[in-house]
């Protein structure tokens, strides 16, 4: 996981120069991302999953109470024609719905998202024999507000 640290701030700028003022704690923001590596890539990175058809596999979840905007891809790399009808099912969990949300991504394709208040990703091949195990790519990066349970909402993501 790598991690980037910033600061929300004010730019005062006086005739001479320009000052910056540090934010209050509360404005403190921070971005995770999960990904992969490679020799000499750069970017979006994802990592590598093999996953059985039929089981559902959780690859993340945010157990915080902080306001957050979740940037993920997933995909699946093209086996031949004979997969091209099959679908990988992605669950996402989110603060403003008790249902999940839904999204079909045929198995040759590689989808990208952007949610606010993701709670949880998951994923499932559907339409597959049991026996049946897939590759998937999957790369998220989140960014998050740490004392937004403080200012709600609107404190400046």
């Amino acid at each position: 996981m790598i991690r980037k640290y910033s600061l929300m701030s004010d730019l005062t700028v006086n005739s001479t120069n320009s000052v910056r003022k540090k934010c209050p704690p509360k404005d403190f923001v921070e971005t995770h991302k999960f990904q992969g590596f490679g020799e000499n890539e750069t970017g979006n990175i994802p990592l590598t999953f093999i996953i059985n058809a039929g089981d559902e596999y959780v690859l993340f979840e945010d157990f915080t109470e902080n306001h957050n905007k979740t940037y993920f891809q997933v995909g699946s790399p093209t086996l031949g024609p004979e997969f091209l009808d099959d679908n990988l099912l992605v669950r996402v969990t989110t603060d403003s719905s008790e249902i999940p949300l839904e999204y079909n991504v045929p198995l040759s394709q590689t989808r990208a998202f952007q949610l606010e208040n993701v709670r949880g990703v998951s994923v499932q091949l559907n339409n597959l024999p049991i026996f049946f195990q897939r590759q998937i790519s999957f790369y998220l990066e989140k960014t998050f507000c740490i004392s937004c349970s403080e200012g709600g909402t609107s404190n400046g993501m």
